[in-house]
């Protein structure tokens, strides 16, 4: 059994970019490049696009939704900041850990918490039991 975690940032790139080799993406990594920012941002990564943006040390345009990000990845239009639990692992896309303090936790809603509960009660029984 597994406790849900917090995911941190990744930078999303095409994988022949060349920050796909690095394993840690730094501020300065993205200087001079274009970042796609928007579609529905969760606080803490909109504090750190806006960080970047702010700098003036890069491009950036707004994308309505992750989809569309990819797309525009895939197009070589720009680079993306998203949580790690968006990464699919189909292996189109260089997901590289970004340096941030910032971090993405589950949902906490006590109707989600009450859920998992339930599931983890499911999860616990079968493995106690198997059939």
């Amino acid at each position: 059994m597994h406790e849900l975690f917090e995911s941190r940032v990744y930078l999303i790139a095409g994988r022949t970019d060349p920050l796909a080799g690095k394993n840690l993406i730094r501020e300065e990594d993205l200087y001079g490049r274009t970042l796609m920012v928007g579609g529905g941002s969760p606080p803490a990564l909109k504090a750190v696009q806006n960080r970047l943006i702010n700098s003036g040390k890069i491009r950036y345009f707004n994308s309505p939704d992750h989809d569309t990000t990819l797309t525009n990845v895939a197009a070589g239009r720009g680079i993306c900041l998203a949580p790690g639990f968006l990464n699919d692992h189909s292996g189109q896309f260089a997901w590289i850990p970004y340096d941030c303090e910032e971090t993405f936790s589950w949902d906490r809603r006590p109707s989600v918490t009450a859920f998992l509960d339930i599931l983890k009660g499911l999860y616990r029984e079968a493995v106690a039991f198997p059939l």
